[in-house]
């Protein structure tokens, strides 16, 4: 069976002119509302993450455009992605320029690194009954990453259809907000917004018919700790854009940590109090009333560390000591005396772990701030360096992670004066795979696998 290239929307001249008709009509009657952000709903039923602070406007109403055209966009905080450079290219073979499936699998393969499907997927209401058809998941079920596609037929959209992007899912499936290409009145079609559940079919713009999930590879994303609110702002994708996700935890003078507790592939958040050398890790249980654990391991004032040091699949604790350069580990989540110590490198410095060599348990490492330069061992004992190499100035804010997918951890630095992050997946010298302008400046950088894909 072959298809035709995808078309979007609003492929015939009549449709096309009457949705952005309709689109200037939208604009014209509606007010501006402000969103706060919300915990995706996998998450959220999972139970991994504690209090979500997230609220939806208040006003009856199916859906509110937050922002048009890639430049508007762009400048109060929703991300582009850039597709306005390169929307006259073919993305999953799909017609270029501003079309609505174009979009989305520029999206899909460029941010989320999902491969090209071996089949075609047609317009945009073909899309998920095609890829149903291929064995990939398709339900009712909202996901930051996933695919909103509309049938042919629903309110508004046309017989073609149409597709765009979760950007964020609100507590509860209350609210989904998706970037899309192809809709609004403006030059180039685009926009990002807001829809509400349980509206009835017929209301503008109404919940998408399905949601298709491609497989997305898993990697680390980032996030943020702000420590005058004392709360996390997650980012679901290694681009600039709004908050996916907000959790409160901690208290002031804490240092937050980010780890795969409980081994089901989704990382969670907790912190370390070194007044006391006490770890509080949020979700490691999956049920019941204590799924936090808060235990003591090691002296106070100590540099906290998080790793997977036996290649299980869980992460594990440890702590740097500053002042003689000694690593302290252990794998289980309980007070005890550590399973491994050694020193690697000089005081001072910043301590690091990662899998730098695709072998599943994690080595570590440190971040010279005298000098930005990094210097990293695969094995968890005292002897040789496996890499050693700057990347970026002095005096920055040293993370890892696994940026592009694979096995392999990159690193990373964070300027706090500027609040923007810059990924590197080689471990060498060079320039940064990614820049990522994300939340306040002078916050705590964190990365991790918040979706757990």
């Amino acid at each position: 069976m072959s298809e035709a290239p995808a078309g979007g929307p609003s492929q015939p001249a009549l449709a096309r002119a009457a949705l952005r008709a309709l689109g200037r009509l939208r604009r014209a009657v509606r007010p501006r509302l402000l969103t706060a952000t919300g915990l995706p709903a996998m998450l959220a039923v999972s139970g991994a993450l504690p209090l979500v602070i997230g609220q939806s406007a208040t006003r009856s109403a199916p859906s509110a455009v937050l922002c048009t055209g890639w430049a508007r966009c762009n400048a109060l905080g929703y991300d582009s992605y850039g597709y306005g450079s390169h929307d006259g290219a073919m993305y999953w073979r799909m017609f270029a320029g501003d079309n609505c499936t174009n979009y989305v699998a520029y999206v899909e393969s460029k941010v989320y690194h999902v491969a090209t499907p071996r089949f075609l997927l047609g317009d945009g209401g073909q899309w998920a009954y095609i890829a149903r058809a291929h064995g990939v998941v398709v339900n009712h079920t909202p996901a930051v990453g996933a695919v909103a596609e509309w049938n042919g037929g629903t309110f508004g959209i046309g017989g073609a259809g149409h597709v765009g992007v979760v950007e964020e899912v609100g507590p509860r499936d209350r609210y989904i907000v998706i970037s899309q290409q192809n809709m609004s009145g403006e030059r180039n079609g685009y926009e990002w917004t807001l829809i509400r559940a349980g509206f009835p079919s017929g209301e503008w713009q109404e919940w998408p018919s399905n949601f298709i999930h491609f497989a997305i590879p898993r990697h680390a994303d980032i996030a943020y700790y702000n420590a005058r609110s004392r709360s996390f702002g997650l980012r679901y994708s290694l681009t600039s854009g709004p908050v996916n996700a907000t959790i409160r935890a901690g208290k002031a003078g804490i240092i937050p940590l980010v780890g795969n507790w409980s081994g089901r592939g989704t990382d969670n958040v907790g912190y370390y109090n070194p007044k006391y050398g006490t770890f509080r890790l949020l979700g490691v249980r999956r049920t019941g009333r204590h799924r936090n654990v808060v235990f003591r391991f090691g002296p106070p004032h100590m540099i906290p560390l998080i790793g997977d040091w036996t290649g299980i699949g869980r992460d594990g604790v440890g702590y740097y000591n500053p002042r003689t350069g000694t690593f302290s580990l252990r794998e289980s989540l309980t007070t005890g005396p550590p399973s491994v110590k050694f020193r690697f490198g000089p005081p001072h410095m910043d301590p690091l772990a990662g899998d730098w060599n695709g072998g599943r348990r994690e080595g570590v490492g440190y971040y010279d701030p005298r000098t930005g330069i990094f210097r990293l061992r695969n094995k968890l004992s005292a002897g040789p360096l496996y890499r050693s190499f700057r990347f970026g100035p002095r005096h920055m804010m040293p993370l890892t992670g696994n940026w592009v997918g694979g096995r392999r951890d990159g690193v990373g630095y964070y300027n706090r004066w500027t609040g923007t992050f810059y990924l590197r997946s080689r471990l060498s010298n060079g320039p940064a795979t990614y820049v990522i302008r994300f939340g306040p400046r002078r916050a705590i950088p964190r990365a991790g696998d918040w979706s757990g894909a």
